[in-house]
């Protein structure tokens, strides 16, 4: 085997079209939302079926990739025996279970890109197990992420808006405390907006980085991540596992992305008038993204 890839990124960076268009090279296989380094158990995962954005479904996506793995399909029925297939390894760490899922992949190979591998502890879990992975580290810019994020947020009314800006922060200036300790040549940072701009280029250069093909046939075939097995809804009993926007609208869309601010009020601010703190206008200059005045 080679090695996987994981993106890392905060939630709403693009993630769900990037990873799905490396997994349509003919050696890769890009999951959905698997969440399985989010906890320390395959049972505390079944037990607590986290919650995403206020909704639970966590084992959603996992169940998908088990069901098309194992049996080729998404169906009502294939799903039932992919839960009882992982309900069977319970006992297992999330890591355990991921490389069971790298075996039945293969000759291909896995790319995750679970917002929740982000956070420091599951990154911990998803470095330990893998630290010859390759990490490809995400970014958008943090407008356009907090604004996405506060529109899924499920209890919009009720959350800490700012903590919008943290979490964009944080997790980014985690992300890259942790591509220092990562050994040469298994981390890549990409600025999300660029690779929408020239994706061909783009992908070309993430192949030629992990040492798969990249003749153009490979190339052609990342640029249609609508024909991931995830990019549409599953069958009744899991329907998600992957973002809803995504799968509403999974073509790639070529071109410029529409052009954002740092020092304009944060709109979805609506009680009082807020901006971008300096920390997070500094971190956003230091990644690529311009003030735009």
């Amino acid at each position: 085997m080679t090695q996987p890839l994981f993106i890392i990124c905060p939630g709403r960076s693009f993630s769900s079209v990037v990873c799905a268009a490396i997994g349509q090279h003919p050696a890769m296989f890009g999951l959905p939302e698997v969440n399985l380094f989010a906890s320390d158990t395959v049972s505390r995962l079944i037990e607590s079926d986290i919650p995403i954005f206020g909704i639970p479904g966590a084992m959603t996506g996992l169940r998908r990739a088990v069901s098309e793995l194992l049996f080729h399909e998404q169906t009502e029925d294939s799903v039932n025996r992919a839960s009882a297939w992982i309900e069977a390894r319970a006992k297992l760490s999330g890591g355990a279970m991921f490389e069971e899922l790298r075996t039945i992949a293969y000759p291909r190979e896995l790319v995750d890109k679970t917002p929740t591998n982000s956070a420091r502890e599951a990154l911990r879990r998803v470095y330990a197990r893998y630290p010859d992975a390759f990490y490809l580290h995400l970014s958008r810019h943090p407008r356009a992420t907090c604004r996405s994020r506060f529109a899924a947020h499920s209890r919009r009314k009720a959350m800490d808006v700012t903590a919008l800006e943290r979490l964009w922060s944080t997790r980014h200036l985690e992300l890259l405390e942790f591509g220092r300790t990562v050994p040469i040549g298994r981390y890549m940072f990409l600025k999300g907006e660029i690779f929408f701009e020239e994706p061909a280029r783009v992908l070309r250069q993430i192949c030629q980085w992990m040492n798969i093909a990249d003749d153009d046939a490979s190339v052609a075939a990342m640029m249609k991540p609508e024909n991931s097995p995830f990019a549409k809804l599953g069958p009744v009993n899991a329907k998600m596992g992957n973002n809803p926007g995504f799968i509403e609208n999974p073509a790639l869309r070529i071109g410029k992305v529409k052009e954002e601010n740092l020092h304009d009020p944060l709109e979805w601010v609506e009680r009082e008038t807020v901006y971008f703190s300096k920390e997070t206008r500094e971190l956003a200059l230091m990644l690529g993204y311009d003030e735009k005045i």
